[in-house]
């Protein structure tokens, strides 16, 4: 039954209206972070920032499993070493493979490429989450439900992970600029600590109230952290796409 389930996830009809309904909300995001760009990034970096996005959520999958051996997954150690797995991996992959490269050349990259790895790493959750509402409504209104669902996560759980690994861009950014640690572990404090209050708030009841207005108060800071890397201008190298 359930192979076949998964089957019917998997039809083309089915497969295109799960992607669309996952990739539109991050499209939306995705269009923010290039508006905040001094310059084009090329295709090639762009896309490999969103496959990493992605890996790190195949990876932080696994990786919480372990973590499950140890913690019930409904625990408060649970969901503070699982927000900081998550924003581990998003990081640390994007600083393998993108930021020893020539794509990565002005201080405010940090915060576009590890911006663009949130929304690979949301878009994949939105995959997920929606062939697993389909799958288990089938009798009901899935679709109905997928579209609900969109529309939640692109306001939580999408803005979560893009506000998340943005602040932990700046935060690298000042590191390199200041040649200091402490800003690179603030940040990335912040980040997992940010990740961790999304994940108990917004399974209790009475806490679920104030999820948006916290995320939104982020946003600000994280555009206030925009303009100031653009103040900067922090070029790192010399090379430019422009």
């Amino acid at each position: 039954m359930a192979t076949e389930n998964l089957k019917y996830c998997f039809q083309d009809i089915n497969l295109f209206f799960i992607f669309l309904f996952s990739f539109i909300p991050i499209l939306i995001w995705f269009k923010f972070l290039i508006s905040e760009d001094t310059h084009k990034e090329s295709f090639v970096s762009i896309f490999l920032a969103f496959v990493l996005g992605i890996i790190a959520t195949i990876l932080s999958y696994y990786s919480e499993l372990i973590l499950s051996l140890f913690y019930s997954t409904d625990s408060i150690a649970y969901f503070f070493f699982s927000a900081f797995i998550e924003e581990f991996f998003k990081f640390f992959l994007v600083f393998i493979f993108i930021m020893p490269t020539k794509n990565f050349h002005f201080l405010i990259d940090s915060m576009i490429y590890l911006g663009i790895a949130g929304l690979g790493f949301a878009f994949t959750e939105n995959f997920a989450l929606k062939c697993n509402v389909l799958i288990n409504n089938l009798e009901g209104n899935p679709y109905g439900l997928i579209t609900l669902y969109s529309f939640l996560r692109f306001l939580g759980a999408n803005f979560l992970h893009l506000l998340a690994s943005t602040l932990v861009g700046f935060g690298y950014s000042i590191a390199l600029k200041t040649r200091r640690l402490f800003p690179f572990l603030f940040s990335f404090s912040m980040a997992s600590l940010l990740h961790f209050l999304y994940n108990i708030f917004i399974i209790k009841e009475y806490l679920i109230i104030y999820v948006l207005p916290i995320l939104w108060s982020v946003f600000f800071i994280v555009l206030n952290e925009f303009k100031v890397l653009k103040e900067l201008d922090g070029r790192i190298r010399k090379y430019s796409s422009n």
